[in-house]
């Protein structure tokens, strides 16, 4: 899908967002959070989010997810591994929901 890698940590990787260590900035008003979005055509990022927790952004994350999961273009042949990445403000990644993760969200709603 694209040429270059976007950062040093995608240049080293072998794909496996599993793996990802838990860290994360806190202080009295909450987390900074940097959500990062793949539509299965580009990438893109948005300017970093306070959100309560970590949980509230994981939450905020698979809702996210979800939304580019039904937009995503049927004529694409090769679905992106991940819809959204989660990094630190210092650029870390948190975490990553995948197409399956979102999927399976999404089947899980009334």
């Amino acid at each position: 899908m694209f040429d270059l890698p976007e950062n040093a940590y995608d240049a080293a990787s072998n794909g496996n967002y599993d793996e990802v260590a838990l860290t994360g900035a806190h202080d009295q008003e909450g987390d900074v959070y940097i959500f990062e979005y793949c539509d299965g055509q580009a990438r893109r990022s948005v300017p970093p989010s306070r959100l309560p927790s970590f949980e509230a952004a994981r939450e905020e994350a698979v809702r996210c997810a979800v939304e580019l999961l039904d937009d995503l273009q049927p004529s694409i042949k090769e679905r992106p591994g991940w819809l959204v990445r989660v990094r630190d403000e210092k650029g870390g990644l948190l975490f990553a929901i995948d197409v399956q993760e979102a999927d399976t969200a999404r089947r899980a709603q009334p």
